[in-house]
């Protein structure tokens, strides 16, 4: 059923706590400037209507209160608009405050003498006169606020119409959202991901299927010819479809034998959408066609010589077959025999329909129950009892058991209700749950959505109106943190309170995570990611009617309600100019989101300009798609509320608009190149939380008065005043703060004014110096930049001095968990660091005169296996410190080492901490990898002979150390390696038990090449690693071939080769049967290119030798120093080539044109470097059809082009004949003419954007921005 209008007011807005706070600071205002006898009467009478309205609140059932009284759906209705109205007023009195404050801090600050002058002689005439000034300026916000109270009255007049309906719905009975109101406690929680739960023998039979060994699922389906197998995984909402596919695709025999292909469908289904997203997913590039029939032949090819998995997950459509046959045709015409398709969704109606149009006569299908009650009683447990022991309770055991099997087995929901519950661990609450919460559980999606609404009504209100937002975004939408925080303090979903807002609002997210209205998704290390499930998004949507609106086709907004306050218009490309005028009739919009691809035609555009002008109420505007936003710009000044501010561009001539938003909290414009000094008067915007600006920095204006920053990147410090280093003193705010030109630090006086360490808030701090190469004997200054304690993140770059700081040699920093020391290149000492107790990241990078890592007297103190690094350090990683001889002894818990041009002459080993025992020890060791080490001789004794920590390596790399002789590399226990590289080690020596100590089965990526003795079995090894998915040759003396075809067949995952300098190299042996092989690259092998050169100068011609396509080879992408090889089967036949790169050609006078001719339906990019030969391009260039950009360097002796394809997007022609450039200049002439269609060319020192010509240096003045926008209303005109 869709939300009612209590439920929307379930926020702080209308709580009578923040009532009663509104109508006094009304009156505050009120008091001040229009006194009158009935104001203080008016005033008592609405705090004292407070309590009844709260009765309401208390008792009302927010499910049921539209069938309970159509006229308090009204009256609440009628409350919330008062309300906000009030608050509209006050914020635009509250506006005129910081004006004024800001037009006296203009008048100090940038005032002439007269001026100030003029200012102290209107200010002296004190404070009645200022008053009287007031009332007749702000006169109509006065007017607005009085009849805001006027209505708030009316309404709390009104309550007393339902407080006899209150008393009667309070005898019902009805458990109010207040009676079940939960206790929220902190707890920790485990991610459910590592938990798979209750699905074992579910997964077991369709790996089982997958792998042709099973017949449980039904019997041998009879399919036609070139029919792909389907099993489809089939139940209702929350019922674990989508982890028990995801546990699948995890699990090593499927992706031994599967390319996984992973789409999401969800409600949106056309061919063209979906056939974007598998060609998307299957190459991880987005496509660069959205037209079905380009998309059906790129699928086509790309899965052509695999054997995929294609996994289609959450589909709805069971109607439209001529989508289905579409989606599917290519997939039908691919010939495969080991292919598969699983497909989740909740309708037996949809299997069905993919069954058929597959052509599968009986289709697998596999249907999801309930969880067995001793499953779902262990899951139950899991989440509730997380943290705690279940048997300190055995009462609260047995009510557990009972809520778990009332549940039916519903994963998604024992999960929610476990969490809930964890939340108040009382006998008495989990009683009432399961007699009153429950009492009508059956297991159908309706009483799951209906569970689920529970537990939204259970959470504390200003979680409820968080969670409701996000309904903004489409389904499957990938949340990222930070940006979500900062649009809920944009919007004003987050009270101020004792904690910052940040703080606030992260705890909102962390608490709507542990009861799982939304799931952790690791993307990335340095941000965090969440993701929402599609029923709780169907939840968010529901609960949100009348407040919150996604519209995504004009239809829609016929149905939404005028009282929509947060709204995202998605495809608004597809609105015409009438129908986005329609989003005028909401009066009281207080979010704006254009989701959408540019560019909008421009009637669309100034309707849109028309919604956003006169959206007088608007915090946020959210359009950083949009190319053409300046004209917004222009208005922004007007709209006084305004709290975010996210566009992609704003010009310099309109920043002072935006520098009049006194209430703005964050300005993100990706105007990058702009230098926005003219700009000073972003200094009065005091609360400014968060600013993205240009690479140029803040420009020349008062940065201290931005009081309320929470992030300074990249702030140069100069000599001048408002850029000095103490105009960060007053900042006590931040949390990430960037200082570069530290060098203008004239003394540690200087040094101590920006008060950093009083920035208790300070999270991340990255100093920078521009000067590293002098030496700076002062090291107080860099005493005196020591940051607070509770520092967590730290860079320091380019420092002069002669000693690290000693807040780091005394360890005062003691929270860090990141330390990046770089480019400081004086030190010739770090201390150990082992005080650092938290700390899990050291990068030490460029330190020429590092010698030492700890005292010598700390070595002698500590046993031989005792651990100087900190305990807790995970990843290290040591570059360029040429003097460094020796390591400490790292820890056990490192997961990750790398050493890049260290002279070590001994590579280090584990140790352990002092009270850890040998058999408590767990590898965590995943990555290794040791580059450029000159001085390294011997890997003997290391940690790679420390066998308990090489089961869990994934990556050994080891490259270019010259002299390196012998490495005993324990291969047999690294059963976990995936990825191998022995490069550029001549002096390798063969290990005695070589043959005995294969490389493990398991490898993914293998790199070998210049690796002495260790070359030829490495070699020999390749027959056994058919997982592998790229091969690098470089250097291979002894190789003469590449492996036969039996060898290649054998290969179902070899994506990628790179052969290089293999100078004996002289057979491609049997890669025309490696029919996975997607990006081959061969350069600098000299016998293959003395059998090209032979071919090309033979009698005839030598393209002569091409024959019909017919090989099996589908190489995407192609990368070789000689066009003669692609004379050479199985290159000459290759038919599907995307990438085509020729490089070191010089001798080259013309391209090979039937070769092109061949893949001229699917070649996109056509680059050839170093064409020093080349005097001319095929005529037959304009046949390329599909070529997108076209590259040729050094082409000194090119003086004219042919036609050029109506497909081309990019021409890049660097170095040209010069008649050439002279030839294009020329307003009229036949070159101009030939790339007249082309939307970006550069010829020489030219360049061209949409037919408009700029020099070298007018172009690069140009931002990306200014690229798009214009290359975007050329295309409109």
């Amino acid at each position: 059923m869709a939300a009612s209008a209590a439920l929307v007011f379930a926020g702080k807005s209308v709580a009578t706590s923040a009532i009663s706070f509104l109508v006094n600071k009304a009156f505050s205002y009120i008091d001040e400037y229009c006194k009158s006898e009935n104001m203080d009467e008016l005033k008592n009478r609405l705090l004292r209507a407070m309590p009844h309205i709260q009765a309401v609140f208390d008792v009302v059932n927010p499910e049921l209160v539209r069938e309970q009284s159509s006229g308090l759906d009204a009256w609440l209705w009628q409350l919330r608009d008062a309300v906000e109205a009030a608050e509209d007023a006050i914020d635009e009195l509250e506006y005129y405050e910081l004006e004024e404050k800001a037009k006296d801090q203009k008048v100090s600050e940038w005032g002439s003498p007269l001026g100030k002058m003029k200012h102290k002689f209107v200010r002296s005439f004190g404070p009645a006169i200022n008053k009287t000034i007031k009332k007749i300026s702000h006169r109509d916000t006065l007017k607005r606020l009085m009849k805001s109270v006027d209505d708030l009255d009316k309404a709390a007049v009104g309550v007393s119409d339902f407080l006899k309906l209150t008393d009667h719905l309070n005898g019902g009975s009805s458990t109010s959202s207040q009676q079940l109101m939960d206790n929220d406690r902190q707890t920790s929680s485990t991610s459910s991901a590592t938990n798979f739960v209750g699905r074992e023998k579910e997964k077991e039979q369709i790996i089982g299927w997958l792998a042709n060994t099973s017949d449980e699922l039904g019997e041998t389906m009879v399919i036609k010819t070139n029919s792909i197998p389907i099993i489809s995984v089939i139940g209702h909402g929350g019922m674990g479809k989508t982890a028990l596919a995801q546990s699948i695709c995890g699990q090593d025999e499927v992706v031994k034998h599967f390319k996984v292909i992973w789409t999401t469908i969800s409600t949106s289904f056309d061919a063209t959408s979906v056939t974007s997203k598998i060609l998307e997913d299957a190459t991880r590039v987005k496509p660069s066609s959205d037209h079905l029939e380009p998309l059906q032949r790129d699928l086509k090819e790309k899965l052509a010589s695999i054997n995929f998995l294609l996994v289609l997950d959450d589909v709805w459509e069971d109607k439209k077959r001529d989508e289905w046959e579409k989606l599917f045709a290519p997939l039908k015409e691919l010939n495969t025999t080991g292919s598969k398709i699983l497909l989740t969704t909740r309708m037996q109606s949809v299997a069905d329909m993919a069954a058929k149009v597959m052509g599968v006569e009986r289709d697998k299908f596999l249907t999801l129950q309930g969880l067995e009650d001793d499953k779902n009683l262990k899951l139950f447990g899991h989440h509730a009892f997380s943290g705690l022991n279940p048997r300190d309770d055995a009462y609260l055991m047995v009510i557990g058991e009972q809520i778990a099997k009332k549940l039916r087995g519903c994963p998604l929901v024992t999960k929610v209700v476990a969490e809930h519950l964890q939340s108040n661990i009382t006998p008495e609450y989990w009683r009432k749950f399961l007699h009153q919460g429950l009492e009508h559980f059956k297991g159908t999606e309706k009483d799951i959505m209906k569970v689920l609404r529970l537990s939204y009504y259970h959470l504390p209100t200003e979680l409820q109106i968080c969670f409701r937002y996000c309904c903004l975004f489409p389904q499957d939408y990938i949340f990222e943190k930070k940006e979500l925080v900062q649009m809920w303090i944009g919007s004003g979903l987050i009270a101020s309170g004792i904690q910052s807002l940040e703080d606030t609002a992260e705890q909102f997210l962390a608490q709507l995570t542990r009861k799982s209205f939304f799931d952790k998704k690791p993307i990335w290390a340095q941000s965090e990611f969440y993701v929402m499930h599609d029923l709780m998004h169907e939840l968010a949507s529901n609960v949100s009617t009348g407040e919150c609106a996604r519209i995504v086709d004009p239809v829609q907004l016929q149905d939404e309600k005028y009282t929509v306050r947060h709204l995202c218009i998605a495809n608004i490309h597809s609105f015409s100019a009438d129908e986005v005028k329609k989003i005028s009739h909401f009066k009281n919009l207080r979010t704006i989101i254009i989701d959408c691809m540019p560019p909008l035609e421009n009637d669309t555009l100034c309707a849109l300009q028309m919604i956003v002008e006169t959206s007088k109420s608007l915090r946020l505007f959210h359009s950083a798609q949009l190319w053409n936003t300046s004209r917004f710009a222009v208005n922004f000044g007007n709209l006084k509320h305004l709290r975010y501010i996210c566009v992609s561009s704003i010009p310099q001539d309109k920043i002072c608009g935006v520098a009049r938003l006194y209430h703005l909290m964050v300005l993100h414009h990706g105007s990058s190149g702009t230098k926005i000094d003219e700009a000073r008067y972003l200094g009065n915007l005091e609360r400014l939380r968060y600013v993205s600006y240009g690479v140029h920095g803040f420009g020349n204006f008062p940065i201290s008065r931005l009081t309320s920053l929470q992030e300074l990147h990249n702030y140069r410090v100069e000599e001048r005043t408002c850029n000095q280093i103490s105009a960060v003193g007053s900042l006590r705010d931040l949390r990430r703060l960037g200082l570069q030109g530290l060098e203008n630090v004239k003394n540690w006086e200087e040094a101590k004014n920006a008060k950093l360490k009083e920035k208790q808030y300070l999270n991340s701090l990255f100093m920078e110096w521009s000067t590293p190469d002098q030496i700076m004997t002062d090291n107080l200054v860099l005493d005196h930049l020591e940051p607070h304690v509770n520092i967590r993140e730290l860079q320091i770059g380019g420092y002069p001095g002669l000693k690290i700081p000693s807040w780091i040699e005394n360890c005062s920093v003691r929270n860090l968990i990141s330390l990046k020391l770089i480019s400081c290149i004086n030190w010739d000492y770090i201390p150990s660091l082992c005080q650092l107790v938290l700390l899990e990241l050291l990068v030490l990078d460029n330190l020429p005169k590092l010698r030492q890592i700890g005292r010598s007297s700390d070595m002698s103190k500590s046993s031989s296996m005792e651990l100087l690094l900190p305990q807790s350090l995970n990843t290290l990683e040591v570059s360029k410190c040429q003097k460094l001889r020796e390591l400490p002894l790292l820890p056990p818990s490192l997961i990750s080492l790398k050493i890049h041009d260290v002279w070590l002459t001994k590579f280090p080993i584990i140790g352990k901490v002092s009270s850890e025992s040998i058999e408590s020890k767990s590898s965590k060791l995943i990555n290794v990898r040791v580059t450029n080490c000159p001085h390294l001789t011997s890997l003997e004794g290391s940690l790679l002979e420390q066998k308990l920590y090489m089961g869990t390596l994934r990556v050994l790399t080891i490259v270019d150390c010259k002299h390196l002789e012998s490495a005993s590399i324990p291969f047999e226990e690294m059963k976990q390696l995936k990825e191998l590289a022995v490069m550029q080690c001549p002096k390798l020596r063969t290990m005695r038990d070589a043959k005995d100590k294969l490389v493990p089965s398991s490898l993914r990526e293998l790199a070998i090449g210049g690796c002495g003795d260790l070359e030829l079995p490495l070699l020999g090894s390749l027959q056994l690693l058919t997982n592998l998915s790229g091969l690098e040759l470089q250097n291979c003396s002894s190789l003469l071939s590449l492996p036969s075809a039996d060898v290649f067949k054998s290969f179902r995952s070899l994506q990628n080769i790179h052969v290089t300098r293999c100078e004996n190299l002289s057979s491609l042996g049997g890669l025309g049967s490696l029919s996975s092989l997607q990006q081959l690259a061969i350069s600098k092998c000299s016998k293959l290119t003395e059998a090209g050169s032979s071919l090309l100068s033979g009698s005839g011609d030598a393209e002569e030798h091409l024959v019909e396509p017919g090989n099996s080879l589908r190489i995407s992408v192609l990368s070789l120093d000689l066009p003669s090889l692609l004379l050479h089967e199985p290159l000459k036949s290759l038919c599907h080539t995307e990438y085509l790169c020729i490089n070191g050609c010089s001798e080259t006078k013309s391209l090979p044109e039937r070769w092109l001719l061949q893949n001229r339906s699917s070649l996109r990019h056509l680059g050839i470097l170093k064409a020093e030969s080349l005097e001319s391009l095929p005529p037959s260039m304009q046949d390329l059809c599909s070529l997108k950009s076209l590259y040729l360097d050094g082409a000194l002796l090119l003086r004219s082009l042919p036609y050029l394809p109506s497909s081309l997007k990019n021409l890049n022609i660097t170095e040209c004949h010069p008649d050439l450039e002279k030839k294009i200049t020329k307003h009229g002439s036949s070159e101009l003419n030939k790339i007249a269609h082309i939307p970006d060319v550069t010829i020489g020192g030219w360049h061209f954007l949409m037919g408009k010509k700029f020099s070298r240096e007018a172009y690069h003045k140009l931002s990306d921005s200014d690229r798009n926008r214009f290359m975007s209303e050329s295309s409109l005109h």
